[in-house]
């Protein structure tokens, strides 16, 4: 057999380019492969073979054309190729919202075209929840700039506030009305808020404020302003941090606390601010990206491919039920060279030059790109809670940090933890197994869910090491023998952090999961199993059909 693989060379940085580098060395014991790459990037060498440019692809000198394609940027030019000339999609990930933009820029743009582009690549509920987000961003793009001297907006929500709802409208952790004159007398505002947190309203020197419970969700907060010449009230909410609704929806937005009225009383009488105006300036801009998880775009992948190769039964199943069960398709496993260590895992913690007291406690590892759908802040939060009573847990984070989605600097200092967390920046891949290697257990977390199996979660096996991991379909499939589930939403902080206290409270059974681990990954995820799979299923699908309408 003769296979054309379709990837990345590298010098782009790209899990799925990992993930193929690994897997090359065996799938060549099964087939002569030839590597193409995007044009203008060829010339680059992977394991000795030089990688070509896709131009120079013959479909008839292949039985297969491969593509590693998933969720990156990168991966844009493969799309075109595809639908043009058929082949095998081996499919990371089922949500392509980034390579869809990156391969159809109008979608960004928005406008009819982009509307059409979302039809075609999602179809009709995409396209929806596309146009309503295009609505939204109009919206927000209409408000006019927040002057310097906001005098001049009577009975206006200033700054602080995100887009109205049915029922009322969120604030950031902090807001500012401005009311009507200078004869106000007293301002009420009802609203909602998390428990735990406080509400202040402040005029100046003026202020009432309310600590929120379980049981007082529903507040009525009123400040007295008579005498005030300031008629600019601020709604302040403290300590700010996701809720379990925003957990579960992979929403980021600071919320601070659901305004549901806002009423004034001067020397006309009480009136009510309009919740639904425009604020004069957005608490922050809206962007296509806020409904990521919601937009999968990925149509033209999924309706051009011959066949297809999945990491989860989960995915081969939505391919399925897209293609109405007419694509050839096989699970094969993400794939995972064994690489643990006998030797003592504090030897290595001193080798990365880990103060005395990280080499003596428990250490927590997580492996991947810090970004806030792989559930960092509850996975921070439930560390903080766990080491209330073990204080001796110390954790990394292994991998670079998305500072737009996520600021994990600031949340670590908000939870106290600058010197129980490490955050290791993106380091070559022999020093993140050491990093693992040095750790106790293994944190993957995810959510919401992009379809995509997580390559950490077996980077963490491969070194032997128990893995928790977020209950999502596609990593259900995942032994319960080394594998440790936490679904997302309302009870995953503490789920968590009972976890971790129970597993660095017992040597015994971290041994058995770690056992299990090497049991799984010699028996099922060896790239030599995985390179065997890869041959006998390629060898029973379909030629590319460009081959085949040239035969």
């Amino acid at each position: 057999m003769k296979f054309a693989l379709i990837t990345t060379p590298p010098s782009v940085v790209s899990g799925i380019g990992d993930y193929t580098r690994h897997l090359l060395a065996e799938l060549s014991r099964h087939a002569e492969i030839e590597l193409f790459v995007e044009h203008g990037r060829e010339g680059e060498k992977l394991l000795g073979r030089k990688m070509l440019s896709v131009r120079t692809l013959d479909p008839r000198a292949f039985d297969q054309i491969v593509y590693q394609l998933g969720n990156e940027i990168a991966h844009a030019f493969m799309v075109p190729m595809l639908r043009r000339l058929g082949g095998t999609v081996v499919l990371h990930d089922w949500i392509l919202f980034d390579l869809a933009l990156a391969t159809h820029p109008a979608l960004a743009r928005g406008g009819a075209k982009g509307l059409a582009l979302a039809l075609r690549e999602g179809g009709f509920r995409e396209a929806r929840v596309y146009f309503e987000n295009g609505l939204a961003r109009r919206r927000q793009a209409r408000a006019a700039p927040l002057p310097v001297d906001p005098r001049h907006l009577e009975g206006t929500l200033l700054d602080g506030w995100h887009l109205p709802e049915t029922a009322g409208r969120w604030t950031s952790d902090l807001a500012r009305v401005r009311l009507f004159g200078e004869t106000n007398r007293s301002l009420r505002v009802s609203l909602t808020c998390e428990p735990g947190r406080s509400v202040e309203l402040r005029c100046r020197e003026r202020s009432s404020r309310a600590q929120v419970t379980a049981a007082n969700r529903e507040q009525q907060l009123e400040i007295e302003l008579v005498g005030s010449t300031d008629p600019v009230v601020s709604i302040a909410v403290r300590p700010l941090s996701l809720s379990d609704e925003q957990r579960r929806n992979g929403d980021t937005r600071r919320l601070g606390a659901f305004i549901r009225e806002i009423s004034v009383r001067d020397a006309r009488g009480e009136r009510t601010l309009d919740l639904r105006a425009e604020a004069a300036r957005p608490a922050a801009p809206m962007g296509l990206w806020s409904d990521r998880f919601r937009l999968s775009l990925n149509r033209s992948v999924v309706n051009s491919a011959d066949a297809f190769l999945v990491h989860s039964q989960h995915v081969g199943e939505l391919i399925s039920r897209a293609r109405g069960g007419s694509a050839p398709s096989a699970l094969v496993g993400h794939g995972a060279q064994p690489r643990w260590r006998d030797g003592d895992r504090r030897e290595t913690r001193k080798r990365l030059n880990l103060p005395d007291q990280w080499q003596a406690g428990v250490l927590l590892t997580s492996f991947g790109s810090v970004q806030a759908h792989k559930r960092i802040e509850p996975l921070l939060r439930a560390f903080h809670g766990a080491r209330a009573s073990r204080p001796d847990l110390r954790l990394a984070l292994i991998g670079a940090e998305d500072s737009e989605s996520l600021d994990v600097a600031g949340l670590l200092r908000a939870l106290g933890l600058e010197g129980s967390v490490r955050l290791t920046g993106r380091v070559e891949e022999s020093e993140a197994w050491d990093w693992i290697h040095a750790g106790d257990f293994a944190v993957q977390l995810r959510g919401p869910s992009t379809g995509g199996t997580s390559g950490g979660v077996f980077q963490s096996l491969a070194l032997g090491r128990a893995v928790i991991a977020s209950d999502l379909a596609e990593q259900r499939e995942l032994p319960d023998s080394c594998v440790l589930r936490v679904a997302p939403g309302a009870d995953e902080v503490q789920q968590l952090s009972r976890l971790f206290l129970d597993l660095a409270g017992d040597v015994e059974r971290r041994a058995k999961l770690e056992a299990a681990a090497r049991d799984f990954v010699a028996g099922e995820c060896s790239w030599s199993t995985v390179a065997a799979r890869y041959a006998e299923n390629l060898a029973r699908f379909p030629r590319p059909r460009a081959a085949r309408a040239e035969r």
